[in-house]
């Protein structure tokens, strides 16, 4: 039985890691428990239209440009008019900011690791390493590029969904929240 055969999980999560969010069907690169497809997330091969909702939580960070264009374009393909797209990006003009101010002698609200790991990754397994920074203008060019073209931003639009992780609720720990709508 393929994970579209359940008419109820027409959500996908991409990257989800080890805390897939309940209610999705759960993509990763490793094996961890709860993943239901293992594969790039560019890979996925779900029929044209037959999502109404992705999700992608500190992931996109982690592939190459090249590798966000693809996934974001397989995305769009695999959303039903009107289906959205939720995830975010560490806003990396901030967290330089981060390491300039640490280094000219001025606090920052985070240790210099802590923002050099969410600058270049974890590192904890293979694959927790970030491969592209991202700022709301370089996303916006990219998702309309790929073909969405209702974009909002905010924490707002996780929160209403009923997302929840510790960086949502610390406004320091900059990151860009969108949804990405497909066209109707």
């Amino acid at each position: 039985m393929t994970p579209l055969t359940d008419t109820k999980l027409r959500k996908l999560e991409i990257g989800c890691g080890q805390r897939p969010t309940p209610g999705y069907i759960h993509n990763d690169v490793n094996a961890f428990e709860g993943v239901d497809i293992v594969g790039m997330p560019w890979e996925i091969n779900f029929p044209e239209a037959s999502l109404d909702e992705v999700l992608a939580l500190g992931v996109i960070e982690h592939l190459t440009y090249g590798q966000v264009t693809d996934t974001f374009k397989n995305i769009h393909r695999m959303l039903e008019p009107g289906g959205a797209f939720y995830f975010d990006v560490p806003d990396v003009p901030v967290w330089c900011r981060y390491v300039v101010d640490h280094f000219a002698g001025r606090e920052i609200p985070f240790t210099i690791d802590h923002v050099f790991a969410t600058l270049y990754g974890w590192q904890r397994w293979p694959g927790d390493e970030h491969k592209s920074g991202w700022w709301q203008s370089k996303l916006e060019e990219e998702l309309r590029g790929c073909g969405f073209a209702d974009l909002k931003f905010g924490v707002k639009v996780l929160l209403d969904k009923g997302h929840q992780r510790n960086r949502f609720m610390r406004p320091h720990d900059a990151h860009i929240y969108v949804c990405a709508t497909k066209s109707r």
